[in-house]
């Protein structure tokens, strides 16, 4: 036997080795760990559930879209997290939103809070919402942006400034396209409140 099929044969024998002990040590051993929860690894498996809930926030998070007419619509937002029940709803924080009209005034929106669909463009703004338009300051609970419908609904607590005058109501509908607004009250029997400065 010559050296040459010697040294195959030695790398053979310990290829046919090394792959019986793998093939013996992660296929045929038994698991016999006992999970022992103590106090020190629950915090420690507290600790892994925080993080993987952190590595689902954006920082400083910026959606732009342009619909067919021209318009354009920014939104801001300091940090956003991705929704566990739907994976196209984004959970926003401190938020702003430019809504630039084809041959209008931007509308601002700035909220607390914010629900994004990435699939549809709606956004859902609550918790101290406030808006500026032309000359008017608008507050309300809530404003939903439903893009495709060229809509925005402002209700819960709606208060109006304008130079001039100042208005109550329940909720405003707005037209984005031509501009037409809608104000009521959710109770018929009560009035828009509208006083004059």
């Amino acid at each position: 036997m010559n050296v040459k099929s010697a040294i195959q044969l030695l790398i053979l024998l310990i290829l046919v080795v090394f792959l019986f002990f793998f093939i013996k040590n992660t296929f045929f051993t038994k698991n016999q760990n006992i999970v022992n929860l103590d106090v020190e690894q629950e915090s420690e498996i507290d600790q892994l559930d925080l993080n993987k809930s952190l590595n689902n926030i954006i920082i400083n998070l910026s959606y732009r879209s342009v619909d067919s007419n021209g318009n354009e619509y920014f939104l801001n937002a300091e940090s956003g997290e991705t929704s566990e029940e739907d994976a196209n709803i984004v959970i926003l924080t401190k938020v702003k939103a430019i809504i630039k009209l084809k041959n209008k005034s931007n509308i601002y929106i700035y909220s607390e809070f914010a629900k994004y669909n990435s699939k549809n463009f709606n956004t859902f703004f609550y918790k101290n919402v406030r808006g500026d338009y032309e000359n008017n300051n608008i507050n309300c609970d809530n404003l939903d942006l439903l893009i495709k419908d060229n809509l925005a609904i402002l209700y819960n607590n709606v208060n109006i400034m304008s130079n001039n005058s100042t208005a109550n109501a329940d909720e405003i509908i707005l037209n984005l396209l031509n501009g037409n607004i809608n104000i009521k009250m959710f109770d018929q029997k009560e009035k828009i409140k509208i006083i004059k400065n």
